[in-house]
């Protein structure tokens, strides 16, 4: 039997569509960070997933949409954040460090600054990543090291722990909030996608089961976030706000939102 591997991306906010996911034994999952999933995709090792929408407009040659679903926000997203020492329209000239998990949002951070507030940082540097420092540095000096840049741009589950610890920078920007109050659109982080050759009736599949496990956990958001409240070390009804505040379903305002956003990387040459 073939074994057919499907993205999943382990953050909270993907939860809805992979808790309880009806699959059979054909399929297995592969857990990876969105830029991770959108480079195992280009290199034909996954399937189907839940594609960051930067790595879905690079592979539309290969993979298709599957259904109207994906992740989005319409307003604040509160995992997409950018940490600074100054508010977010004084960083010209500064470094920002970037998690190694991102693929859509550090760009959409560079339309923002660079097309909203026309301003040019120096670097936007993934080896500046604090928790990469920590990690090579010798264990007599793995302190908490103070970073070398003067913010830094996190995602998912990593950016909620971060801010509950963050006393390195006084500046917090959510980059989707940021988008809506520029371009009053939702922001689409990603859709789902499944490669173009695959069977029809393997299409079919993934889609019901997909529809059925998100109808399912749409409707107990007070289970989900109460599983994962000891993990992040924050309160139920705080998790789920977040989880409550995502749209899942992809309407014609977030398809919208997903068509300027490209038209703008094109204009940016970020595309």
């Amino acid at each position: 039997m073939t074994t057919t591997r499907i993205g999943r991306v382990p953050y909270l906010n993907s939860a809805p569509f992979f808790r309880g996911l009806p699959l059979d034994e054909r399929y297995e999952l592969s857990d990876c960070p969105p830029r991770t999933l959108g480079a195992k995709a280009a290199a034909g090792e996954i399937v189907a997933g839940p594609l960051p929408l930067m790595d879905y407009l690079r592979l539309q040659g290969t993979f298709e949409r599957l259904g109207h679903i994906g992740i989005a926000v319409r307003g604040r997203a509160r995992s997409a954040l950018l940490f600074s020492r100054k508010p977010i329209s004084q960083l010209d000239g500064s470094t920002i460090a970037v998690t190694d998990e991102t693929s859509t949002t550090l760009n959409l951070l560079r339309l923002l600054l660079e097309k909203r507030y026309h301003i040019c940082p120096a670097a936007y540097d993934r080896r500046l990543h604090p928790e990469k420092r920590r990690t090579l540095a010798p264990k007599s000096t793995e302190r908490r090291q103070e970073p070398e840049a003067d913010a830094l741009l996190l995602i998912g589950d990593e950016a909620i722990r971060f801010k509950r610890v963050n006393n390195q920078y006084p500046f917090e920007t959510d980059v989707a909030f940021e988008w809506w109050l520029w371009q009053h659109l939702p922001f689409v982080f990603a859709v789902w996608a499944i490669r173009k050759d695959a069977e029809p009736q393997e299409k079919k599949r993934m889609e019901a089961a997909l529809m059925q496990s998100l109808a399912a956990n749409l409707r107990q958001l007070d289970r989900l976030a109460e599983e994962s409240a000891a993990a992040f070390g924050l309160p139920a009804e705080e998790l789920r706000e977040y989880l409550s505040n995502f749209i899942y379903r992809l309407g014609p305002s977030e398809e919208e939102g997903m068509a300027r956003f490209q038209v703008l990387l094109h204009d940016h040459r970020l595309l």
